[in-house]
């Protein structure tokens, strides 16, 4: 779903980011009713489902029954300047609502429960939060709140993956960190409800949320927990506080999240009893689907598509995703004490060579046709097409060419010296790759397979490292922490509502997993976010566009990553199901969903 301004998140296999202020459609915008028109208003896509489901009717309230579609049990932290995975993105969702509204460039607008008010001149941004809005425990939600997420994002001691280039650009935040002051300077509480943030530079990014938090935590649940503490402890684990639509009243770790109505929600009245978000695996959710076991699977995979996309019992929604598929290379480590990329040019996959002549060998077109069911489209590029301003549709990509990537490899130095039928590198020594893969759903194995076979007919002797693929928690564990094994692996983003790239590949952003930073990296990165990219009226759009196609067309040449697809988002919804939405520009929430008779239909 695509209700709330978001932080970048990665994906199951294989995080969001928009900035046009050029009165342009959304690509989630301009959708049809059930049966109604399918196509993608800005990209002309056509999508093969609707984007928005509405019926009439009267709700009985029950139970809404939710699925998570993963074969490995979710980490579980609720808390949204803790958590890193999409899993726990999404079972989060009912408890988080629309703090933040996107606009139709996903924008930050008013209409949530929090408005923001931008600045240029003064270098400012205004939080002013609903009067109404109250924590599910009857505290009202307080400007403190929103200081709280701030301090703790910037706390010495915080682990986590959020304190990038864009908070550093809070007045006073740095020192904070550093232990040289008690404050941060440029958070000015106005009063309980309106919260003032001062920037050292004003960059568009500032617009879509750059250096903003889309969500408040509890100050006066939370604020004694040491962070070092925090991720593991019950109040974030088992007992969190919401200020949305609905609260937790249940979990079993991993497994499933049981939300009732916040006694305390300040919105419409919520239209169910229950919701319980549970974990399935993707080799039984057909079969669940046609048992009517949910009524909801948001997000379900597309590699059963077959399988399910004509059960009688269901409707199918669509959207085209803010997310893209790609391989990372490893190219360095993450520097902790630096808070920032530290580049290795020892490292194997250093060579641009390589990375190029390995993304040549890659049959992304095969890949989308065949095991995605035609439901993912060949990527060209790291901005993904819903962000259609910035995108660089022109961009050729890598496509499919294993003869020219053997001549690369042949004029890089790459030779088979002791014809094995695998090349050595450009000293003579084995060379031996290691891409790691996560597991999940029917495809996963097959897929990794497929790719590696394409390496190894063109040389290189690429295997899945320790011989198989591992689960999603070990997965992002090892890429996080720079596992020394790695050589390459298989990734992908959930873009945010920022399209500036450098929460994802600047020099300090910890999610740049691939430890790639060099200076004209920065340079180019620096132009997206200079203050040149305003005019006198806004937006300098002719400006912006060409500093992102630079920027792409440079990260295209380097390839510290081979994107591979973008996506189709496909939901399923039982047919006793009232409402769902997947367009950017909506007042959708969870507290409209309804269901229209006390149990769902099972297929005929």
């Amino acid at each position: 779903m695509k209700k709330s301004l978001k932080l970048m998140v990665p994906l199951l296999l294989a995080s969001t980011l928009l900035l046009a202020a050029c009165n342009k459609k959304s690509a989630d915008g301009g959708g049809a009713t059930a049966g109604g028109e399918k196509e993608n208003a800005l990209l002309k896509i056509e999508l093969p489902h609707p984007d928005v489901l509405q019926k009439e009717g009267k709700t009985v309230g029950g139970t809404l029954n939710v699925a998570l579609v993963t074969s490995t049990p979710f980490e579980g932290i609720f808390n949204t300047f803790l958590y890193s995975n999409k899993s726990d993105s999404d079972i989060m969702s009912p408890m988080l609502g629309s703090f933040t509204k996107a606009g139709e460039n996903y924008e930050i607008v008013d209409g949530g429960y929090c408005d923001v008010k931008f600045d240029k001149e003064a270098k400012k941004a205004t939080y002013k939060i609903n009067k109404d809005l109250t924590w599910s425990d009857g505290v009202p939600v307080t400007s403190d709140d929103l200081i709280f997420v701030y301090e703790s994002v910037a706390n010495k001691d915080y682990e986590g993956i959020r304190f990038d280039s864009d908070y550093r650009n809070v007045v006073g935040i740095e020192e904070y960190n550093k232990g040289t002051a008690e404050t941060i300077s440029g958070l000015n509480k106005i009063d309980d409800k309106t919260l003032e943030v001062s920037f050292k530079k004003y960059y568009p990014g500032i617009l879509w949320g750059a250096g903003l938090t889309f969500n408040a935590e509890p100050k006066h649940y939370l604020g004694d927990i040491p962070i070092k503490e925090m991720e593991s402890h019950d109040k974030v684990r088992v007992k969190p506080l919401s200020c949305g639509p609905f609260v937790v009243s249940n979990i079993v770790p991993g497994e499933s999240v049981e939300y009732i109505p916040n006694p305390h929600w300040f919105g419409e009245k919520p239209k169910v009893d229950k919701i319980v978000y549970k974990r399935t695996s993707p080799d039984t959710i057909v079969e669940a689907l046609k048992a009517g076991t949910f009524d909801v699977v948001d997000g379900i995979t597309v590699d059963s598509y077959k399988e399910y996309k004509d059960l009688s019992n269901i409707e199918l929604l669509s959207s085209v995703d803010r997310s893209y598929g790609y391989v990372g290379f490893k190219l360095g480590k993450w520097d902790g004490e630096a808070k920032e990329v530290k580049t290795d040019t020892t490292k194997k996959m250093s060579d641009v060579k390589l990375r190029q002549a390995i993304a040549y060998a890659m049959d992304n077109k095969e890949v989308c046709e065949v095991f995605y069911n035609g439901l993912r489209l060949p990527a060209n590029s790291v901005m993904d097409p819903a962000h259609a301003t910035f995108w660089n549709s022109k961009l050729p990509g890598y496509n499919y060419d294993p003869e020219k990537a053997k001549k690369m490899l042949d004029d890089a130095g790459y030779k088979d010296v002791d014809n094995d039928g695998m090349r050595e590198d450009t000293k003579g020594n084995k060379l031996k790759i290691n891409f790691l893969s996560m597991s999940g759903g029917e495809v996963a194995e097959p897929l990794a397979q497929f790719y590696v076979q394409g390496w190894r007919d063109i040389g290189l002797d690429v295997n899945l490292q320790n011989g198989r693929l591992v689960d999603m928690n070990a997965f992002y564990d090892m890429v996080q922490n720079d596992n020394e094994e790695i050589d390459m692996y298989m990734g992908g983003w959930g873009t945010g509502s920022n399209p500036d790239p450098s929460g994802l590949y600047g020099r300090q952003a910890q999610m740049n997993y691939t430890r790639f930073a060099t200076e004209e990296n920065d340079k180019l990165l620096d132009a997206i976010a200079s203050e040149d990219a305003f005019s006198k009226d806004g937006i300098n759009q002719e400006y912006l566009v060409k500093a992102y196609h630079d920027w792409q067309q440079y990260i295209h040449d380097q390839v510290p990553v081979a994107p591979t697809n973008f996506r189709y988002g496909i939901t399923a919804t039982n047919k006793r199901v009232n409402s769902w939405d997947l367009r950017t520009v909506s007042d959708w929430g969870w507290e409209k969903v309804g269901l229209l008779s006390d149990a769902p239909e099972k297929a005929k």
